[in-house]
C-alpha cells in the first residue's frame, strides 16, 4: 500500500476516535508506518503533525456540539472531547478558535451548521501541494468576491459552493483572472473544480493535475465553449467520459399551481406529520432515503422551531397518506442566496403531478425568502424518474456549463 493511502486510514482512524485518547504510537502503528518515520510523512500530506491533527479534530468536533447540544453544558462536552477539566478545554479551544467554548456557543446560536463546519478539507491543500509545488494557497472569501464580481449569475452557485463546503483555492499563478483550482473533501472523496478563462489554458492545467493522479475534474469558463471543443483540446489523454452538465436559474414569478393540484395537501413537514413520515419511510429500501436525508428527518421534526435549518421539508399527502418529500437547500455566501435544487426521493409509484406539484410549492417557498431558484439535477434521465417535467419547461434559464471528466 502506498504511503498516501497508509495516511488516508490515518485521517480515518482519527476522525473516528470522538472521545478516545491516543497516542503517535498508537496511531502510527494502526497506519503501518514506524513512529520515527510516521510523524514527518503525515506532515508532508496533511500540514498537520499527528497529534497537531488529533487535538484538531477534537476541537471540531467539540465546536458542532456546541452549535447543536444546546442542553449539554460546557464541561460534559469537555469530558466527551477527551479533556479533564472546563479549563483546560476552554484554553485549548480558545487557541484554536480565538473565542472560549461559551462566547463560540453565543457566537454561533441560530447559524445553519455546513458542510464546511466537518473541516474535511483541512488536509487537502498540503497533500495538493506536495504533488504540485507550484500551486499556491489563495484565500477563499477571496475567490467568492471575485466569482459574484465577476459573473453573480454564472458562479453563483460555485461561490455558494466554496462557502457551504470549505473549498480550498489554489492556483498556480497567484491570481484569479487566469484560472484557479477548487478542492473539497480530499480524504474522502476527492473532488477537484477547474475554474478557467477560455479553453486556451485547459490542456496546460489538465496535463498539470495528471500528477495529482485524479478520478475526476470539474471545469467551467468564463466564456462559452461547445463539448466538441472541450474534448478536441483534451485529444490524446487517457479519459473514461466527459459529460455536460446544465446549471440553471429562474427568475421569473411565482408559480401558479392549477386547480387540480388541490387533491393534494402540500405542506412544511412539523411535528404531527410525524406517524405519516414513519409509515413513508417503512414502506421504501434503507438505500432510497440515504440518498435523500429521510432518516434524518425524523429527528430534524423533533426539534424546536428555533433549532432547525432555515430549509424546510415539504411533504404532499393525499388524504393522510405522505406521498413524497421534498429536500431543498438554502444558501448563501457574501450576500447572494440560492435555493440549491429541489430534490424528491425516487419513489416509482407515487404520481407524476403530485412531485410537480411538491417541487413548485417548495420552489416559491425559497422564493418567497428571496433565494433564487437554481438547478443543475431536474434534466434527461433524473426529470424523467421525478415527475416526468424539465427545469427548462418551468423556465429556468441556463446560466452555465460544467463539463466533468472522469479519467
Amino acid at each position: 500500500m502506498e504511503n498516501r493511502d497508509l495516511i488516508k486510514n490515518a485521517v480515518k482512524y482519527i476522525n473516528n476516535l470522538g472521545a478516545n485518547t491516543t497516542t503517535l504510537d498508537d496511531v502510527a502503528k494502526n497506519a503501518g508506518f514506524s513512529t520515527d518515520y510516521f510523524n514527518r510523512i503525515f506532515r508532508n500530506y496533511t500540514g498537520f503533525n499527528v497529534m497537531e491533527y488529533v487535538k484538531f479534530r477534537k476541537l471540531n468536533r467539540a465546536a458542532r456540539m456546541l452549535r447543536t447540544a444546546h442542553d449539554r453544558d460546557i464541561l460534559s462536552i469537555a469530558l466527551d472531547s477527551g479533556y479533564e477539566s472546563h479549563e483546560g478545554f476552554t484554553r485549548a479551544f480558545k487557541e484554536q478558535y480565538g473565542k472560549t467554548p461559551s462566547e463560540y456557543r453565543e457566537n454561533m446560536k441560530g447559524k445553519q451548521l455546513v458542510w464546511a463546519d466537518n473541516e474535511l478539507n483541512a488536509t487537502a491543500v498540503a497533500e495538493f501541494r506536495r504533488v504540485l509545488p507550484d500551486f499556491v494557497e489563495m484565500d477563499s472569501d477571496e475567490a467568492i468576491d471575485w466569482l459574484l464580481e465577476k459573473d453573480a449569475k454564472r458562479y453563483g452557485y460555485t461561490a455558494v459552493t466554496i462557502a457551504i463546503n470549505g473549498s480550498k483555492i489554489v492556483s498556480d499563478i497567484g491570481s484569479f483572472e487566469n484560472g484557479f483550482l477548487t478542492i473539497d473533501n480530499f480524504f474522502e472523496d476527492p473532488y477537484l473544480t477547474l475554474v478557467l478563462d477560455d479553453l486556451s489554458n485547459l490542456r496546460n492545467y489538465i496535463d498539470k493535475l495528471l500528477l495529482f493522479n485524479p478520478d475526476h475534474i470539474d471545469c467551467i469558463f468564463h466564456k462559452d465553449v461547445t463539448f466538441d471543443d472541450v474534448k478536441a483540446t483534451l485529444d490524446g489523454i487517457k479519459i473514461k467520459n466527459i459529460e455536460e452538465k446544465n446549471e440553471t436559474m429562474y427568475f421569473g414569478e411565482p408559480f401558479v399551481l392549477p386547480k387540480e393540484a388541490q387533491k393534494y395537501d402540500i405542506h412544511v413537514l412539523q411535528t404531527q406529520d410525524l406517524e405519516a413520515v414513519d409509515e413513508f419511510i417503512a414502506g421504501y429500501p434503507d438505500e432510497t432515503f440515504k440518498k435523500t436525508g429521510g432518516f434524518g428527518l425524523k429527528n430534524l421534526l423533533k426539534k424546536p422551531l428555533e433549532q432547525r435549518p432555515l430549509s424546510q421539508p415539504f411533504g404532499v399527502f393525499c388524504g393522510k397518506k405522505l406521498l413524497s418529500i421534498s429536500y431543498d437547500g438554502l444558501q448563501s455566501t457574501h450576500g447572494f442566496c440560492l435555493n440549491n435544487c429541489v430534490h424528491t426521493p425516487n419513489l416509482p409509484d407515487t404520481p407524476k403531478d403530485a412531485i410537480k406539484y411538491l417541487y413548485l410549492t417548495a420552489t416559491n417557498a425559497a422564493m418567497e425568502k428571496g433565494y433564487i431558484p437554481f438547478e443543475d439535477a431536474q434534466f434527461g434521465e433524473y426529470a424523467k424518474r421525478h415527475g416526468e417535467f424539465d427545469a427548462f419547461d418551468l423556465g429556468f434559464e441556463k446560466v452555465n456549463t460544467v463539463y466533468s471528466i472522469d479519467f
